[in-house]
């Protein structure tokens, strides 16, 4: 069965509302984005934003959904042991290189929903994301007969973990994407493998301080 071929028009204008979306997010915040306000914003008229979406909270989801779906893609290409080989070589791990290249691709929402003016339910998302597609995999590793023997708890760990990297992508966006993905990446890989104290070379990953 042959795909329908992708409409221009459609896309135009689902770009332009997206802009429009954006730029009003971060003059108002959406609470206050009305329907009125997006199309005369895009130059679209009502009727065609109707087409596409019930209201301003539908056209939202809908960007999120679009994200998220794409992460989750590349997400299921993570392998954790192939994480800790790229660590070990101090090279970033392909894997977050693509996830951080999509996110900078989208850096105009992204950056938006992960910042102040931005949705908490989206970032809380991401945080799920990030704990089924990578963190479970890691604590799943761990033997059961290991499982009471962890420092922390682990829902402690995979929370810890999880928000650590959502700051670094907040971080990141907050400084205008300085660094490009894979500097980034590295970051991420780094502080996944070794733990944060580790990471700075203050302290051996074995757990010692240095002299």
């Amino acid at each position: 069965m042959k795909e329908k071929p992708v409409d221009r028009r459609t896309l135009r204008t689902k770009k332009l509302l997206r802009q429009a979306l954006v730029e009003l997010m971060e003059e108002h915040g959406l609470e206050r984005i009305t329907v009125s306000q997006l199309t005369e914003r895009a130059d679209v008229n009502r009727g065609t934003f109707y087409l596409h979406y019930k209201d301003v909270t539908d056209l939202l989801q809908q960007i999120q959904e679009e994200v998220l779906g794409k992460l989750s893609e590349i997400g299921d290409e993570i392998d954790v042991r192939d994480l800790m080989r790229a660590a070990e070589r101090d090279e970033p791990y392909q894997a977050i290189v693509k996830i951080l290249e999509l996110w900078q691709r989208n850096a105009d929402f992204c950056g938006l929903m992960l910042g102040p003016r931005g949705d908490p339910s989206f970032v809380l998302r991401v945080k799920g994301l990030m704990q089924a597609k990578l963190f479970n995999k890691l604590s799943d590793m761990i033997p059961p007969e290991q499982q009471d023997k962890l420092h922390v708890p682990r829902e402690y760990l995979i929370a810890f973990v999880s928000s650590a990297n959502v700051g670094v992508l907040q971080h990141w966006f907050a400084s205008g994407c300085r660094q490009t993905p894979r500097e980034v990446a590295l970051i991420m890989t780094r502080l996944i493998n070794y733990g944060p104290l580790a990471s700075t070379g203050l302290v051996k990953s074995g757990g010692s301080s240095k002299p």
